[in-house]
This record gives structure tokens, sequence and C-alpha cells, in this order.
């Protein structure tokens, strides 16, 4: 975990809680105003004068909240005010006034550009979808069929091939998300998941393969929030230790590694250390000595895919019932349906 990991959470935090306002009052308080002239059209003064924290430089987060706000306004009115790709995209189209005014100099715009969204998007203003971003992420997960609603989540990609192999075995929906998740992909795989026919009021039991640290917990807490705040609401708890209410079962923990593996740990940055996240880590989980150490974490590869692959086949068998028989004539089904479909279209092509 980093400062920029902490940054991240407290503006999540800040969104939620202004999700239940009117959104005039959320557009108030993030100083938000409609502007009926195009906002990077405006010439440098006028740019200083509107969103200028001092009499040479402009407030980054001030200038890019107001351009995202104005631009949604054009695309609900049926306007593509630039080549939309993926976030990045937003930013190219934002960069060039942003050079203009001198806010480039100094610091990572995109990331501010990427917090704006999120700050914006959690705060209930608007849904990534509405502007049509693409979605870097698809290719990193699976839906599942009769088990959609049990998931398996990865922290690194590197775990890609075990979540396929896990999603073919037991029609369960796995997924990647590459580090700290995205709050674009989460929204869209959420939409997946309704488009397919999946009950969001289910519930739905969530495990992990996360690093078993400050950053890890904070990565998994984020993406069951994310689901939350998507729709789906009803979550599975888990009780550990020292902390009763995990929604998601974490697989890689001290307690599900032999004694070298445990061994294996990594010394936590300075950084993370003071933060206090470490403490609210280890206060949860008890750290990697089971006696709330702020010291350490233990990385996801001291357990093999095997090993990890075992653990969670005994984890879900205690869950949930898989019928692999049920599965099978599932799949079935599902392909002769498939099948039947593209005869049908294949049928009114000839005719036609």
């Amino acid at each position: 975990m980093n400062l920029k990991t902490d940054y991240t959470s407290r503006l999540i935090t800040y969104a939620r809680s202004l999700a239940g306002l009117d959104p005039d009052e959320i557009l108030k308080k993030l100083g938000i105003k409609h502007y009926k002239k195009p906002i990077l059209k405006m010439p440098n003064a006028e740019l200083i004068k509107e969103f200028g924290k001092s009499a040479k430089n402009i407030n980054k987060s001030l200038f890019i909240k107001n351009v995202i706000w104005q631009t949604y306004e054009y695309i609900k009115a049926g306007e593509k005010p630039f080549d939309i790709g993926n976030l990045r995209s937003f930013w190219y189209y934002i960069k060039d006034t942003m050079d203009r005014v001198g806010a480039n100099k100094k610091g990572d715009a995109y990331n501010i550009v990427s917090n704006m969204f999120v700050l914006m998007v959690k705060s209930g203003l608007f849904k990534y979808r509405d502007f049509g971003f693409d979605d870097d992420d698809k290719g990193n997960r699976w839906i599942g069929g009769k088990y959609a609603h049990v998931m398996l989540f990865a922290e690194k990609t590197s775990y890609t091939d075990l979540l396929q192999e896990v999603n073919r075995n037991f029609d369960i929906t796995t997924i990647a998300v590459g580090g700290q998740s995205s709050y674009l992909s989460v929204e869209y795989f959420v939409k997946e998941l309704s488009d397919a026919g999946i009950d969001l009021a289910k519930e739905f039991i969530i495990f992990s393969i996360v690093d078993f640290d400050p950053a890890g917990d904070i990565i998994a807490t984020n993406f069951t929030d994310n689901l939350d705040d998507n729709g789906i609401k009803h979550i599975k708890t888990f009780a550990g230790q020292f902390y009763k209410n995990f929604k998601r079962r974490d697989l890689v923990i001290p307690a599900n590694m032999d004694p070298e593996q445990r061994k294996r740990i990594y010394r936590l940055p300075l950084s993370v250390r003071k933060s206090g996240q470490a403490a609210k880590w280890a206060a949860r989980t008890g750290g990697v000595n089971g006696k709330k150490s702020i010291e350490h974490g233990i990385e996801t590869i001291v357990m093999s895919k095997a090993q990890i692959l075992e653990l969670f086949e005994t984890e879900l068998a205690k869950t949930v019932t898989i019928d692999l028989e049920a599965i099978a004539k599932y799949r079935e089904m599902k392909h002769l349906k498939s099948q039947m479909q593209a005869w049908a279209v294949k049928k009114l092509q000839l005719e036609g």
C-alpha cells in the first residue's frame, strides 16, 4: 500500500458520504457549475479566473471536475465531444488545454482525471457507461452459469489460468482485477451479470486471492464495496478471528500455509507502517504472527497455484453444494440452445 492507495480510499469514503444528497447539492459541494461556454476553449486568463488557486496556476482537480460535468451534459444532449475510447481518451481530450495553461508541468494529471471520475461516479452523479468508455479489463473475467453468484477474484492477472480453470470446472464467476480494481470495470462487470439474467438480489459468495498485507485487504474491501455500489447488496459475510464481518473468504492467509511458507514474509514499507493502514489491517487480521504486528506481510506467490486451487475446492465445498452432474446438464442445454439459435438464423437467411 502507498500514499496513492490511501488517498483513493479517503476519496471514496468522501464520495459515499455525498451519495445520498440531491444532485444539485453534490455539484455545489464539489465546486461544479454549469458553463454555457466550452471550458476547453476559454482563454488562459478566464481559466485562471474560474479555476485558479493562485494568480498563475489553476486548481487541476476543480478544472477537471467541471470539464467532466460539461462533457457529460454534452453527451446527454446527444453530442459526441471527443473520440471516446478508454478512460485515457478523456485525458487526451483535455490535455492540450492543460498544457496551454501550464497545468501539466508537475504531478500526474491523468491520475487526477481518474480520481475525479471515481469521485463523481461514487457520489452518484453518473455512471461510467454514460460516457461509453471501453473496458480494458473485459478479457479478465468469466461469467458463471448455474453458480454465477459464487465468485473467485484475484488481485493479479497472473492467476487468469487458474480462474479460467475454476470457471470451467465449477461454472462459477471468476475475475482478475489487475491490482487496485478499476471502478469502471466493476461497473461494467455487474452490468454483464445483470444482462446475463443473473439475479443481483441473490446472496453472492466471494472468495479472494490477494496478498496478506494492508494493500491486499484494501483491494479486496474495495472490490466488494464496488459490487455493493453497483447493485450487489447481499454478500455473504465470513468471520475471522479478530473481525467478524469480512465480505469475502481470503485464501492466502497464514492459517492456510505450512510453517515454511509462513516464514516467507517481507517487511512493510515505513510509510505504510506509519500511515495507520497497517494498524487497521493488523487489527482486522491479526497480522502475520497472529499478534497484530504491523511489521510484515506475505505475498500470494508463497502458495503454489495447485495449493490455492485445492484449498479453494475445500472452502467451496464448505459453503455451497456444487452438483457437477447438474453443471454438465446445464452446459449441454446451453450448447443445444446456442446451436438451435444458430440454425434458426441460418434458416432465415436461406429463406430470405
